[in-house]
């Protein structure tokens, strides 16, 4: 058995739904299903599935080929509590939330953010490429472990709203367990 993969709990749109965050969610996971376990929180407006818990393991297996796949998902209406968040991080143990959506539809998260991060790293993949700057988006990014760019046109708006003395720009990879090798860091 080889070394045990790091658990990281995904807030986003139900990866089987077709919005565009759903879409780059599902990438995101079954292009890393081989490096990580995956959790969904897995939100929709009305969501006929609601407190179920599904094992997507085996699809994603025979899909990706990777044998130690592991993905469930948690569906959810709307995009969670602070309840079902406790008892999702309390029953699969994750190593690290991963945001990805407009913060302000989680608000709740964001008020929380002390007692989630007193337990595990809440890291934030973010989307904004156009103009204005998200300056009411700075208090739920500087409530994260970790900002995390889709584009370089993102991480360059990611600078101006909180300040290139609070970004680091990683350049190179990561271990086998998953921790950023530090000689890759630099200042932005």
């Amino acid at each position: 058995m080889g070394d045990k993969k790091k658990k990281i709990l995904l807030l986003s749109d139900d990866i089987r739904t077709n919005t565009g965050v759903a879409t780059q969610s599902k990438e995101l996971i079954w292009g890393t299903i081989d490096h990580y376990d995956w959790v969904q929180l897995a939100g929709k407006p009305i969501h006929q599935e609601a407190g179920k818990v599904l094992d997507m393991s085996e699809l994603v297996k025979k899909d990706t080929k990777v044998e130690d796949a592991y993905l469930k998902l948690y569906p959810i209406s709307g995009y969670g509590n602070e309840q079902v968040l406790f008892a999702i991080i309390t029953i699969e143990k994750p190593d690290a939330i991963l945001h990805f959506t407009d913060p302000r539809s989680w608000i709740w998260l964001y008020e929380i953010e002390h007692q989630i991060r007193d337990r595990i790293p809440l890291t934030y993949l973010n989307i904004w490429d156009d103009l204005p700057y998200p300056l009411w988006n700075k208090p739920y990014y500087n409530s994260c472990d970790a900002l995390f760019a889709i584009s370089k046109q993102t991480y360059n708006i990611n600078k101006w709203v909180l300040g290139p003395e609070n970004c680091i720009e990683i350049d190179g990879s990561f271990d086998k367990d998953g921790n950023l090798i530090k000689e890759n860091i630099k200042n932005a």
